[in-house]
């Protein structure tokens, strides 16, 4: 049977129109894209509150993908709110909180993407540079202006990581974030960085496929198959 990859979605607001204000559900297409083409079955798993309705998605999923979307609320790593903090939903990032909490404790696959590895280290005690003006050194452009497949910028990588033995050394990758990991959470290793020093990846100590990516993978896919091996190494470990 094909593996079960549940995806996190976020909230829309609608801002014209006679539907003006209702909030929607959404996750990009290119992510549903992405599992397929790695032999998943993708289901989207809407933002809930309670601890029996996560347990559930938890059991009937076989891994997961925690996608991107907006910065999180500084409070959940007990930080004051930066003046270029974008917008936020505490509501959303609790609820994903309490997924992605659930689901490294039971030891599933998971594939945390830009938001979604920013998540992830919030969920382990680390934190967050709200926006990149925080760093004391020199940064580069993070949040490029043009088509999402392309590339902008080198990753380092360490070769014995996960995803060194998938690409090796150095790839060249695109990038839509402003916010990036500063302190490490628990058990988190960095297995890739940029030129200038941000953190591009993280794998956590000991288990098999628990790994956050700064970048935008399934973007890249609508270019080519070069990121592909990393969504079938999420189906194989969910297999």
């Amino acid at each position: 049977m094909q593996p079960i990859i549940g995806i996190s979605t976020n909230f829309l607001t609608v801002d014209n129109g006679k539907f003006l204000g209702m909030e929607r559900i959404y996750v990009n297409k290119d992510y549903v894209e992405a599992v397929e083409k790695a032999g998943g079955v993708p289901l989207l798993l809407p933002p809930v509150s309670t601890l029996e309705s996560i347990k559930e998605y938890v059991r009937l999923c076989d891994g997961f993908i925690f996608s991107g979307g907006g910065d999180i609320n500084p409070l959940l790593f007990h930080s004051s709110p930066h003046p270029r903090l974008g917008e936020i939903n505490t509501t959303l990032d609790k609820a994903q909180l309490l997924l992605i909490n659930e689901v490294v404790t039971i030891e599933k696959p998971v594939l945390a993407i830009c938001r979604g590895v920013q998540l992830l280290n919030v969920a382990l005690g680390g934190t967050l540079y709200q926006d990149m003006s925080e760093i004391q050194t020199p940064t580069h452009l993070h949040s490029q202006i043009g088509p999402r497949m392309d590339k902008i910028h080198e990753v380092a990588i360490d070769p014995e990581s996960a995803i060194g033995k998938l690409f090796g050394k150095c790839i060249e990758v695109n990038s839509f974030h402003h916010q990036s990991i500063k302190d490490l959470g628990r058990n988190l290793k960095i297995v890739a960085t940029a030129p200038d020093g941000i953190i591009e990846a993280v794998e956590m100590k000991g288990k098999p496929f628990i790994i956050g990516i700064q970048w935008h993978p399934e973007m890249l896919l609508q270019a080519n198959n070069e990121m592909l091996p990393l969504f079938q190494e999420l189906i194989r470990h969910c297999r």
